[in-house]
């Protein structure tokens, strides 16, 4: 007997139900569809109805039976109409996610996707986001091999005046900067409206081609599969190593990468890119900084995970079933820009409600501690943003611990933030130890401990405000974070630092400037940061990572203190108001940025000038007052610490001249940084 008749050949993929001589249409045990009349979805067998006829003629006869049944079946079908329906579209989501893959079901996939928005969300979305990409993906994470796979289908509309020949999406896995040279991605069977064409995947640039062109205003469904590898990250408090960025983690900084059972899966399935002024942007991911420029979109997503694995992804939760040892979760959200997914079976989780969003606290089960901290961290930043520059727009926003690497403390998408495992220490464990001198090796977990009631104990609250703000800047106003990253990166900053003026006062807010903006500007020239540079310019620009995080997040960031000093605190909350109202759910230059700020002062020119000085021009020597305390800080710090006045410093500074002497620096800005007295302390 031919291969392509064998028993695996026989069997539903998803429940692995065995048939004996030919696939049913519909499996009769979950529902999963397993022939199809247009085309054949990937990695399904044909049936032995399209092939040669077995000369057996028992199979042959039972064929005739199956299809004598199927009539009977559809006759009643046609008599009980919506009964039966019924029944077939509750069984097939008890078990497997039944998603939208025609033009007509994409279409309407849309209205599930928008009840994500809450009452404010649907008033600034209105009109912003028609003809947005509409997605329907149907993922599998296999946790034994590390890898994601899965079928994606999307209705793509031409918004363009130009006819298209192709169209150019981000396989954000496939690039080796983005995943430590550990990632890979494979596509197969694509087609575009049901008919075969080709693809070419170029680092993490997948270009589909579009057989007859597609018109401007045209419509076109195209499908794929998709299979990539989970690269491996170091997460978790390794050591100084890790802290400083100094490191090595084989995953790049984790946003899409797993350690043990704990995956990150940041911009898992393609995701179709942006095309302005007539070309597709295709620009390669940055070594340091932010990958994504995209547009709204609408994502209805189902990823199948381990038995006991817990799914935490934006959107309304639409499906959460098991069965043969998996569990299923699907997920609808839209207009959102980019889609993400955190599987762990460690999760935990905590709520609290903010107006009419929920906020889930992620957090691993041994961090319960930093959980719930970070839940009111998240709780609080959501407050205060939405009485100072508008509503945040969704019903539902995620903040989870994950095991990020090379020093990276966060990272943001539309809805849910990841949060790095590092950081859950400071509000999990309160122990101290009696000497630094008992500090071996590269092992910081105790004195991460020691100070986390200090400035350390901040950058946990100062992370979460920055990820929060994201959801204001870069994801609901998007920005192009690749070539002025500026735009989201040092706003988000420079807002951080007001949430703490808000949440706890100005004296909070002047130590959180000193110690996560003036601070890690002065020491870059230490770290390998080279010289003072233009804010405005592309992230691949940038000499290194050091200087992209003092330029960026430091300078950048000081810019806006200069501009609200200049322009008055409460024109400058209108300012941002305005911005928001006018960009929320569209793509903003940062022309429209600083035009907000001039439109609300009483200098425009003044504003104006302010931009050109500090974010186009290089005058950081003269215009950034270093407020650097030196040893001042630790010693302040040190007498909150039961004991702290009889620290030895001695083995930390051994320690920090020797990792510092490469020149490496952490994607955290927030790290704890050296000053410039020769000696050097934190």
């Amino acid at each position: 007997m031919n291969n392509e008749n064998n028993a695996s050949n026989l069997r539903c993929p998803e429940c692995g139900k065995q048939y004996n001589d030919m696939l049913p249409s519909f499996c009769y045990a979950c529902g999963t569809q397993l022939r199809f009349t247009a085309q054949r979805s990937a990695g399904v067998p044909q049936t032995p109805d399209d092939r040669a006829t077995p000369t057996s003629v028992k199979p042959r006869g039972r064929r005739r039976l199956v299809i004598a049944l199927a009539v009977t079946l559809l006759a009643i079908a046609l008599v009980a109409g919506g009964v039966v329906a019924g029944i077939l579209l509750t069984r097939g989501s008890k078990g497997t996610a039944v998603l939208p893959t025609s033009a007509e079901g994409l279409r309407e996939s849309v209205k599930q996707c928008e009840r994500y928005l809450n009452e404010s969300g649907k008033t600034l979305a209105a009109g912003r986001a028609q003809g947005g990409t509409i997605y329907s993906i149907k993922a599998r994470l296999d946790t034994v091999g590390n890898n994601i796979s899965g079928e994606e289908t999307f209705l793509f509309k031409n918004r363009s005046d130009a006819t298209l020949n192709e169209i150019v999406l981000r396989v954000y896995a496939n690039d080796s900067d983005a995943t430590g040279g550990k990632g890979s991605a494979v596509i197969t069977d694509p087609l575009v409206s049901a008919s075969k064409t080709t693809t070419n995947l170029n680092g993490s640039l997948l270009s589909v081609k579009l057989p007859r062109g597609l018109a401007p205003g045209a419509e076109t469904v195209v499908s794929l599969s998709f299979s990539e590898q989970v690269p491996e990250v170091q997460g978790g408090l390794s050591g100084l190593s890790d802290l400083m960025g100094s490191g090595q983690p084989t995953g790049g900084y984790g946003i899409f990468g797993h350690d043990k059972n704990t995956y990150d899966l940041g911009y898992f399935m393609p995701i179709v890119a942006r095309y302005t002024n007539g070309v597709w942007e295709n620009r390669p991911v940055p070594q340091w900084g932010d990958p994504a420029d995209y547009e709204c979109a609408y994502f209805t997503v189902s990823l199948d995970v381990p038995e006991g694995f817990t799914v935490a992804a934006p959107g309304i939760q639409t499906q959460d079933s098991d069965g043969a040892g998996r569990h299923v979760y699907a997920f609808a959200a839209g207009p959102v820009r980019d889609f993400t997914a955190q599987a762990s079976a460690s999760y935990a989780s905590v709520k609290r409600t903010v107006g009419d969003t929920t906020v889930t606290s992620y957090y691993l089960k041994d961090s319960s501690g930093g959980g719930a901290k970070t839940l009111g961290f998240a709780v609080n930043a959501l407050k205060q943003y939405n009485e100072h520059f508008g509503a945040y727009p969704y019903t539902r926003f995620n903040v989870c611990e994950a095991p990020l690497g090379g020093g990276a403390a966060g990272m943001e998408y539309a809805g849910q933030v990841q949060i790095a495992q590092m950081l859950y220490s400071l509000g999990s464990k309160t122990q101290s130890p009696n000497s630094l001198k008992d500090l071996n090796g590269d092992n910081l977990s105790d004195l991460l401990n020691t100070l986390g009631g200090g400035l350390l104990g901040d950058t946990l609250e100062f992370t979460v405000a920055h990820e929060v703000c994201h959801q204001w800047w870069g994801l609901v106003v998007g920005s192009d974070s690749i070539d002025h990253a500026w735009q989201d990166e040092s706003l988000a900053n420079y807002c951080s630092v007001l949430y703490f003026k808000w949440q706890h006062g100005e004296k909070a807010a002047k130590t959180q400037l000193e110690t996560e903006i003036t601070l890690p500007f002065s020491a870059a020239s230490l770290m390998g940061g080279g010289d003072d540079a233009p804010v405005d310019q592309p992230s691949a620009a940038f000499k290194n990572e050091t200087q992209y995080t003092a330029i960026i997040y430091s300078k950048g960031a000081l810019f806006f203190q200069a501009l609200q000093q200049k322009m008055g605190a409460a024109a400058f909350d209108k300012s941002l108001g305005q911005y928001y109202d006018k960009y929320a759910f569209l793509n903003a230059t940062p022309d429209n940025l600083v035009q907000a700020f001039e439109s609300n002062s009483a200098d425009a020119p003044a504003v104006a000038a302010l931009h050109e000085r500090w974010i186009k021009e290089t005058h950081a020597a003269e215009d950034i007052t270093s407020t650097v305390p030196g040893t001042d800080l630790l010693n302040n710090l040190l007498k909150q610490v039961p004991g702290g006045e009889n620290l030895d410093l001695g083995p930390l500074q051994d320690l920090l001249k020797q990792y510092l002497n490469n020149g490496s620096s952490p994607q955290n800005n927030s790290s704890p940084l050296p000053t410039s007295e020769p000696n050097l302390t934190i």
